[in-house]
């Protein structure tokens, strides 16, 4: 891996880029430093931007946290999210699952689902499946969440994850699980989990086939080392890993953490910009 400063060093290698959301341009409350004008400076070149999410909700409500937040929709050319992703799987009838589901997840993105034929039930003993899309809350952990795993396997319930992540960060420095936990600790008891997300392929077609590009013009820049550049480097296109976002105050080295999971980025960079 190769560390730079900025993009401008690079980019002119790279037509198309698949930008993460969390810890690059954002924390869910505030953009990071420097992006409006990283993104300026990429829409001015002419490159193809799709924000690629392991956001579980629509892609559609991914795109109002960046009106919101002062991005404007010249800047970039796609939204592709997880939970768009598991949507449409849902949405094609290959779940092959009843359409009675329980959720676990915080009320934001509670209708995550809505449009589609599926019913939300309060009832584990009446469902046919688990939608997990994260915690409740940040004040929740993993043990609150024991007995209804517990519950959810003695019935061999199969598990929807809509977000992959472990972890976030906030620019504060607070750091929060997320809903890959929660599918890591089901699969621990011997549950069966079904992904969208990265690091899985499916949304990394999804990009591609809206693209029509050649991989090696494309790059994708993220700040998680199993999901944003385990994903890309396993699907045969660049990345940049951004050391100051998920790996900002960890104890450990990129290296150490890539190690770990046996991918290296291309480059390494420590925030999103020019």
């Amino acid at each position: 891996m190769k560390n730079i400063s900025s993009l401008s060093t690079i980019i002119d290698r790279y037509d198309s880029l698949l930008l993460d959301l969390w810890g690059v341009i954002h924390d869910g409350s505030y953009l990071y430093p420097g992006v409006k004008e990283t993104l300026q400076h990429l829409s001015a070149t002419g490159k193809k931007i799709i924000f690629i999410s392991n956001a579980p909700r629509r892609a559609a409500k991914a795109e109002q946290v960046l009106n919101a937040l002062g991005v404007e929709k010249g800047w970039y050319d796609h939204i592709i999210t997880s939970g768009e992703m598991g949507f449409n799987w849902l949405q094609s009838g290959k779940a092959h699952w009843g359409h009675r589901y329980y959720y676990i997840g915080p009320s934001k993105d509670i209708d995550v689902l809505e449009g589609l034929e599926y019913q939300r039930i309060d009832d584990m003993e009446r469902c046919d499946f688990m939608l997990n899309v994260g915690f409740g809350s940040e004040e929740q952990s993993t043990e609150d969440f024991g007995q209804l795993l517990g519950a959810g396997f003695k019935r061999h319930l199969p598990m929807l994850c809509l977000n992959p992540d472990m972890e976030v960060v906030k620019i504060s420095g607070e750091r929060y699980p997320c809903a890959g936990v929660l599918a890591v600790a089901y699969e621990k008891l011997g549950g069966k989990v079904t992904y969208f997300g990265k690091p899985y392929p499916d949304i990394y077609d999804a990009c591609m086939g809206w693209l029509g590009a050649d991989k090696s013009r494309v790059l994708a820049i993220g700040d998680g080392v199993g999901t944003d550049v385990a994903g890309a480097y396993r699907y045969g296109i660049d990345s940049v890993l951004v050391t100051g976002g998920i790996l900002h105050m960890g104890s450990e080295t990129a290296e150490t953490v890539c190690a770990r999971y046996n991918v290296k980025p291309t480059y390494t960079i420590p925030a999103f910009s020019w």
